[in-house]
């Protein structure tokens, strides 16, 4: 009763697509445009449209807007049959709405930017599920119909109704068939499999059973009674032989169909809906026993077995596809894992158990460390058989008690039970030691070396561990403490584990708040400059000044970069903020100059403005509206030289070339090769501010290498400028060393301050330096 699902032409599935970005929805038209049919538009006009959907591609922005269309959808096509891919950005951590919403309203999330291959992979597997959910559906009420058909059958069989398991059916039938009849054989049997003509004989009944062995050989060398029997199934009409004695051919054969008093034979063939067809054979000890009203009552019979056969058979092929289903929605395809559906469920059950009984357990979230250079470097083919490897490894490292998941990506998850293996329950400070020694043990053999694609890989792994129910009591809240406890792990350097805690979810969630603060404050140019004057150290004229960043708070605190500046790093928002801050130093410079205070400006450049991507000629676009960039002095730290030494010694000499003057900023602290400075484009080195702190500490060398350095740069043609002068004593000591005209800067002569401010201490202090425009100085 089984419709078939295969078609001389298949229509391309229809995907409704809601991207707020347009450029991801373009990707993905080139990505699936040929495969698929995509309908941008699904959504705004759901309200009066009638096309349908086979799956849904969404990202969380259009999630929101649309969550109670979608939910609606889905509720609608229960079961399961408009799954919903999400899609979210691959930097930092997932969104948490959008693991809220895995499981319920989202079935898979990618993360963005990906292949053509795991994005079609994604795709044909959850319209595999979708399919799969359908045939669930219609086999189901195949089922109905046909239990239906038999209740409705005069001469139904109570045998039929009540069997269930097909061996049980045949079993029982030709049981009853024997009992209630008196024939003295009845036997089924069925085609092989695929390609095998064979008829296998599965159930027997009645005096002449022992006749089965002789008639299982006969039927082996494919004899004419196999071939009467082939022919009755390929017919699909009954066969009579009303006398066996005249009709066996063989007389061996025939003799022993005698000796078990089998005089006639009916054939009643078994072409059910489902494989394989077969055949239901009766033996009667009187010849001319199937005659006409017979034939009719028995082939009756047959057609109520054939009902039965494909109910149960139906049956067992909804029990199939539903273990598929339940395979494919709970398992990862990749390793073999429980998924993050899986954890979700178990995790609920653990919790749900908590009011009874105590139950507690850990949850060890695992990252690993340097995965994504072997993906990216060896392909994911590689990649996928070392976290095959991986999660083969963390199912031999817990007990068979322990659950293992591969959440995605990297990233697996491990409940340890709470249980000791004596079955009594561990308190919260023995499970917080077992928690971090099974930690250890995942570290110590995940760090083992394995080998794919050819090449031996060293790992390592971070752990984080959240427990129940003290960390949470939804599934969610506890996978992302686990999570935010493994980001502090990685974030201490990696290859260990971290126990999450109160302080930390609270410094987490600063984290994420100043997240939001810096982007709304980047957007609105909330920020502030600073300026920190360069004097002369002998005359203690002002001949610079040095832009440095502020964040001004609601509360009226001023944060300095130190707050906030490694997020900014870590967002990757130091290039539009970097830019910011060199243009308006810029634009201040030039007011100042228009007021007749003629002097340079340096500004501090991050390595990752510089290193991979800089260029010299933005920068100039930044500067040339305002002020010629001869005024403006770019610093960059010592170890930020190391990165690429060609590539950034090509583009100092390109900033030079642009006019900008160059400073190597913490002077004194990296590892830069005195025979690299002869050959870099810089004019000024800015001696640490280490150094100068100790000059008046007895028995400290600080003097005699701020010495050292500042002939070595006068030997270089480069100027000197002394950070950190926090007292007149460091300032008179600089002097002393000094072999020429040296610079300096720090507290002692001024803290950064406002425009207006530095503007009303250059009038204030009259050795200031107001200088000849016609001769600028270039150099502080």
């Amino acid at each position: 009763m089984m419709a078939s699902t295969s078609s001389s032409h298949v229509s391309p599935s229809r995907i409704a697509v809601a991207l707020a970005n347009s450029s991801n929805g373009e990707l993905l038209e080139r990505l699936l445009g040929q495969t698929f049919h995509l309908n941008h538009r699904f959504f705004d006009s759901h309200a009066n449209h009638t096309q349908e959907a086979d799956l849904v591609v969404i990202d969380v922005a259009c999630l929101r807007h649309y969550y109670k269309l979608i939910h609606e959808l889905r509720q609608h096509a229960s079961p399961m049959v408009l799954p919903v891919l999400l899609v979210t950005e691959s930097r930092g951590t997932p969104h948490p709405h959008a693991v809220e919403e895995l499981g319920t309203n989202v079935d898979d999330i990618l993360r963005i930017p990906t292949t053509q291959a795991e994005l079609q992979a994604r795709i044909h597997n959850l319209l595999r599920l979708r399919t799969l959910a359908r045939e669930q559906d219609d086999a189901r009420q195949q089922l109905v119909g046909v239990v239906s058909a038999l209740r409705t059958l005069s001469a139904c069989d109570s045998i039929v109704v009540r069997s269930e398991s097909e061996s049980e059916l045949i079993t029982a039938l030709c049981q009853t068939i024997v009992d209630e009849e008196g024939y003295n054989l009845a036997w089924i049997g069925f085609q092989g499999t695929e390609g095998d003509s064979a008829l296998n004989i599965c159930t027997w009944a009645g005096p002449a059973h022992k006749f089965v062995s002789d008639l299982k050989h006969g039927l082996d060398q494919k004899s004419e009674c196999f071939d009467m029997i082939s022919q009755s199934i390929r017919s699909n009409t009954p066969h009579i032989v009303n006398d066996i004695a005249d009709s066996l051919p063989s007389s061996e054969f025939r003799e022993r169909a005698m000796t078990h008093r089998l005089a006639a034979a009916i054939v009643l063939p078994l072409n059910t809906e489902t494989a394989p067809p077969g055949c239901l054979t009766i033996y009667s000890n009187r010849t001319d026993h199937f005659d006409h009203n017979e034939c009719q009552l028995l082939e009756r019979l047959a057609a109520n077995l054939v009902f039965g056969l494909n109910s149960l058979r139906t049956h067992t092929v909804r029990e199939k596809q539903a273990a598929e289903i339940h395979y494919l929605a709970y398992t990862d395809e990749l390793t073999e894992l429980p998924n993050r559906r899986h954890l979700v469920h178990y995790l609920n059950s653990i919790l749900s158990a908590l009011e009874t009984q105590e139950n507690n357990c850990a949850i060890l979230f695992i990252d690993l460390d340097g995965f994504k250079l072997i993906n990216d470097g060896l392909g994911h083919e590689v990649g996928d058989e070392v976290l095959r490897q991986l999660g083969q490894r963390l199912q031999a490292t817990v007990r068979d008690s322990d659950l293992v998941v591969r959440q995605g990506g990297d990233e697996f998850l491990v409940v340890m039970n709470g249980t000791t293996r004596d079955g009594t329950s561990r308190g919260p400070a023995a499970i917080v030691g077992a928690a971090r020694r099974l930690a250890s043990r995942i570290i110590a053999h995940l760090s083992e070396p394995l080998t794919a694609g050819g090449y031996t890989h060293h790992l390592n792994a971070s752990v984080g561990i959240s427990l129940v129910p003290e960390h949470g009591r939804t599934p969610t809240l506890l996978i992302e403490n686990a999570d935010k406890a493994m980001y502090e792990a990685k974030r201490r350097g990696g290859g260990q584990s971290y126990l999450f805690s109160k302080k930390l979810a609270d410094s987490r969630q600063h984290r994420f708040s100043m997240e939001t603060s810096l982007r709304q404050a980047l957007k609105q140019e909330q920020f502030e400059l600073y300026y920190q004057p360069v004097f002369e150290l002998d005359s203690c004229r002002i001949v610079a000044a040095e832009a440095l960043i502020r964040w001004p708070q609601d509360d009226g605190e001023v944060l300095a970069p130190g707050a906030f500046m490694p997020l900014v790093e870590e967002l990757e928002l130091i290039n539009p903020l970097g830019d910011w801050v060199l243009e308006t130093a810029a634009r201040q410079l030039r007011d100042w100059h228009h007021q007749g205070l003629y002097l340079s400006m340096a500004v501090n450049l991050s390595i990752n403005q510089l290193y991979p991507n800089g260029d010299a000629q933005h920068f100039a676009d930044l500067v040339t509206p305002y002020i010629d960039p001869s005024w403006i002095h770019l610093e960059v730290t010592e170890n930020a030289l190391m990165e690429d030494p060609v590539e950034t010694e090509a583009l100092l000499k390109a900033l030079h070339d642009q006019g900008f003057q160059l400073a190597i900023d913490d002077f004194g602290t990296g590892y830069s090769s005195l025979s690299r400075l002869q050959h870099l484009s810089i004019q000024t080195l800015k001696i640490d501010r280490s150094f100068v702190n100790e000059l008046s500490q007895p028995g400290s060398k600080s003097g005699a290498l701020v010495s050292i350095i500042q002939k070595m740069a006068s030997s270089l043609n480069l100027h000197t400028i002394a950070e950190g002068i926090e007292t007149d004593q460091q300032r008179q000591l600089l002097i002393k060393t000094s072999t020429g005209k040296a610079w300096g800067q720090g507290f002692w002569f001024s803290p950064p301050i406002s425009a207006i401010e530095f503007k009303r201490l250059t009038t204030t202090n009259t050795s200031t330096g107001v200088l000849d425009p016609t001769h600028p100085q270039k150099s502080p």
